[in-house]
């Protein structure tokens, strides 16, 4: 518990420190350097955002009723933060490396384009 709230504290400092009116609150930039960290505060600090933002995107959509057009990603109920990650991480690598610039855009934007990569939905119930 103490790690987690650790890792909750890290990633609040971050986003909070480099945060202005006018930028996202974490960039994918400032989501890089969480993921490659090795030390167990930022590899669950990156976790932790991924599960945040996935489970936001979740909620989303289902009040949304559905109603997303294009790349919706479809995330089974029993996917764990560490299956998340993994393709998340790397597909935000590829991207990053790329196109370095992308890593100005909001860290969620590129999340939920790898979710829908990673986990897309099949069949006419879920467009």
């Amino acid at each position: 518990m103490k790690l987690i709230a650790g890792s909750l504290m890290l990633a609040a400092t971050l986003m909070t420190a480099t945060a202005s009116p006018q930028e996202p609150l974490m960039t994918a930039g400032d989501l890089e350097q969480l993921c490659v960290g090795t030390d167990h505060v930022s590899e669950n600090a990156c976790r932790i955002y991924i599960l945040g933002v996935t489970q936001g995107i979740t909620v989303g959509l289902a009040i949304a009723d559905h109603k997303a057009r294009g790349g919706r990603p479809c995330i089974p109920a029993d996917v764990s933060g560490e299956e998340l990650e993994r393709p998340l991480k790397a597909r935000l690598a590829e991207r990053l490396k790329a196109v370095p610039g992308d890593r100005a855009l909001p860290a969620a934007e590129l999340i939920g384009a790898a979710l829908a990569h990673s986990f897309p939905c099949h069949g006419a119930a879920h467009r």
